[in-house]
């Protein structure tokens, strides 16, 4: 009777699978003679005796709705009668200790004890299992897990900052991450920590799985501020079984490292302190506990904060935020065929706006400040949110009244009012916002037209762009766009969210392409804009975008080509022995100077490209290797600075060049030959900078950019 795990454990160490289903084969079959002989055998495998202890583990959890029974890990258990060498190797398995090798420390009768046990407790929960079936509902564990997950994500959308500090700190373990294997960016390690103390609060208030509601999210504070007994509530948590991945790492990790274990702690305080602020009940009740029947719609995202009973606080206003957001003045004037005061009253799931982060900002200007980091990681600064309810943080739905050109009254389900102030001018962010709702909720198809102005104006500067000197394709954002979106998809919906992944209602930082299309998106995703007309017409001009992106990033896909592969192309392209040597050694100069470098405006590779050339001639000219060439041979010979007024022209260079290759025996005409191609591929004229008209031959230009007085590499061989 095979049991599950493989050949080799968890720590890769062999594991006699075939003697284990002997064994197990002959307990359920009731052979006693073969089962004490055979046990004689597993006692003497560690790997066996920790295996078998596992699988006797694993089905109990199955067969008590992912709990283990007290006995099972408690000696003398009153309920139970398990022997202590099982119950110890049965906490070694849950605290994710090695329990091959905590076996291995075992003597030969503890070891058989413990088999013993471990068999005998496996044939009788594989009986239970095979008269009642096992239980595959949602566990109490699994249930905690997961409201800790969405608590710990929540808090991190409510405040990025701290996203931005736990990541810092959670670098700081970036050695033993390897060396334990942790996954992921720490979040669930977050989680994995809460879901163990919500469990163990469960267990102690008598919360049973088939209503969590009760359970008080507070009430594991006091464990949280010891890290010693959190670690200890953390290595007895019977973790959901297919979480062993995450579960494992991190509570090895844990348990050796008290300075990770006393951070995770912290940051799981600072959740649970926001989390309990910002409940609504919180703001009428004094003394309010927070528990998960109040707080689980909005943890979930999936509705609005349930509101407590009116007191003299409700209704109470607040203003509406407008720091960094930003409305355009509606394309068009109030609906025709209305009374112009009339008083609307349109409900709204969500209402979504730009806004500028300050944080953002700050954090791109201390990066720019500082010059050790060489690859700076610049955010957004600009980026797609929906408003919240500044009192409970709730993203809608809301009800929004007000008459054409009114400021802003925004009701949120919690009972506050949200107005914009009541002096406000023509252009305030609430003003401007009630005449988009109010248009929107007389033709939904508004949400579509209002794009189409700024599709027309990005394409219009994407054209005037591609028709200046300066021009070299299109931006990072647009190529990856372009090569992001299927465009053979028929569903551009579809095709969108495949691409971008929106993180709405969480903010959804990107450049002015990336948020135009989400906002196209965001139109598009709703069944009456889509089919009307102007939805149809948005989204043939999305799709226009699209393609045309998609053709110019391609007609300019060279110049992102590494410059050091454009430089191997043109060596795989044969020739001479000295000629390869040049080019080895070339590109050897090339990955110490440019190894990021793309190639641009062809600068940098033409002037590696006429290195190698010079390197060749003057090798062939001398009747030696490479190996002795110079930068200053190179320098010498080409007479590099063309740029200057008081540099000689260019063209008696070429001349030069072209003279002594001929000399040399090569057919500068010739298209077999990779000298010639390569002559002729240099002698070509190139613009000499990015403004002006004035040319000369690339040859020139990119020996000047790599050796040239003024050049910003001065390269040496």
């Amino acid at each position: 009777m095979e049991l599950p795990g493989g050949p080799v454990d968890g720590e890769g160490r062999s594991v006699d699978d075939p003697l284990l289903a002997a064994l197990t084969g002959a307990a359920v079959g009731g052979c006693g003679e073969c089962v004490q002989r055979l046990l004689e055998e597993v006692a003497a495998e560690p790997a066996c005796v920790a295996r078998l202890v596992e699988v006797a583990r694993l089905t109990a959890i199955r067969t008590n709705r992912g709990e283990l029974p007290p006995y099972m890990t408690v000696d003398d258990d009153p309920s139970g009668s398990a022997v202590p060498e099982f119950t110890r190797l049965v906490r070694a398995v849950t605290a994710a200790e090695p329990v091959t090798v905590v076996c291995e420390q075992m003597t030969g009768a503890e070891r058989r004890a413990a088999a013993d046990a471990a068999l005998k407790m496996l044939v009788a929960q594989l009986t239970v299992a095979n008269s009642l079936g096992f239980d595959d509902s949602e566990t109490l564990a699994e249930m905690c897990c997961a409201v800790a997950a969405l608590l710990v994500e929540w808090w991190f959308s409510k405040a990025p900052m701290a996203r931005r500090e736990f990541t810092e700190a959670w670098k700081k373990h970036a050695f033993g991450h390897r060396e334990a294997g942790l996954p992921g960016d720490g979040t669930n390690a977050l989680a994995l920590l809460l879901g163990a103390l919500l469990h163990h609060q469960a267990r102690q208030d008598q919360v049973v799985v088939e209503d969590l509601r009760p359970l008080v999210f507070t009430r594991v504070l006091p464990t949280l501020k010891s890290p010693e007994r959190a670690g200890a509530v953390l290595a007895a948590f019977v973790a959901p079984p297919h979480t062993d991945t995450v579960t494992v790492p991190i509570k090895r990790y844990a348990r050796g490292n008290p300075e990770f274990l006393a951070e995770l702690c912290r940051y799981l305080r600072s959740a649970i302190a926001v989390h309990v602020k910002d409940c609504p009940h919180g703001l009428r009740e004094s003394g309010h506990a927070c528990t998960l029947a109040h707080r689980g719609p909005a943890l979930g995202q999936d509705a609005g904060p349930q509101v407590a009973e009116p007191t003299p606080e409700e209704g109470r206003r607040v203003a509406l935020p407008w720091i960094g957001f930003r409305e355009d003045e509606p394309a068009e004037d109030a609906p025709a065929g209305h009374d112009p005061h009339r008083v609307w009253q349109i409900n709204v799931d969500r209402i979504v706006l730009e806004r500028w982060d300050a944080g953002a900002a700050r954090w791109n200007e201390a990066i720019s400040e500082d010059s050790s980091i060489s690859e700076p990681n610049y955010r957004h600064e600009v980026g797609l949110e929906p408003l919240c309810c500044p009192s409970c943080g709730s993203h809608g739905p809301f009800l929004a009244e007000g008459s054409w050109g009114d400021p802003l009254t925004l009701h949120c389900r919690c009972g506050v009012t949200t107005m914009s102030p009541l002096d406000a001018g023509p252009d305030d962010l609430g003003r401007r916002l009630l005449k988009r709702l109010i248009l929107c909720e007389a033709d939904p198809a508004y949400a579509a037209r209002r794009l189409l102005a700024p599709l027309a104006e990005y394409q219009e500067h994407e054209r005037k762009n591609r028709e200046s000197s300066w021009y070299r394709g299109p931006d990072e954002e647009a190529v990856t766009i372009a090569g992001t979106v299927d465009q053979d998809s028929g569903d551009l919906v579809a095709a969108l969210t495949d691409a971008f992944k929106p993180r709405l209602p969480k903010r959804h930082e990107g450049g002015a392409l990336t948020l135009l299309l989400l906002q196209s998106l965001e139109a598009l995703s709703a069944p009456a804009v889509r089919d009307s007309p102007d939805g149809r017409r948005l989204a043939e001009a999305v799709r226009d975008l699209l393609s045309d992106l998609k053709e110019e990033s391609d007609r300019w896909a060279p110049i992102r080509e590494p410059v050091v592969d454009r430089l191997r192309t043109w060596q795989s392209e044969g020739g001479p022995q000295l000629w390869q040597d040049a080019w080895t050694r070339t590109l050897e100069m090339a990955q110490r100077y440019f190894a990021g470098s793309r190639v641009g405006d062809g600068r940098i590779s033409d002037g590696c490209a006429a290195v190698a050339l010079v390197q060749y001639l003057l090798a062939r000219e001398a009747d030696c290797g490479v190996e002795g060439i110079t930068a200053d041979d190179v320098r010498s010979v080409a007479m590099p600075g063309v740029k200057q007024e008081a540099d000689p022209d260019p063209v008696p260079v070429m001349l030069r060049f072209a003279e002594r290759l001929t000399a040399l025996g090569h057919d500068l005409d010739a298209d077999d030959d990779p000298v010639a191609r390569l002559w002729r591929h240099l002698a070509t004229d190139r613009p000499v900078s990015t403004f002006g008209d004035q040319r000369a031959p690339a040859l020139t230009i990119g020996l000047d950019t790599l050796l040239g007085e003024r050049s910003f590499y001065r390269v040496r061989l």
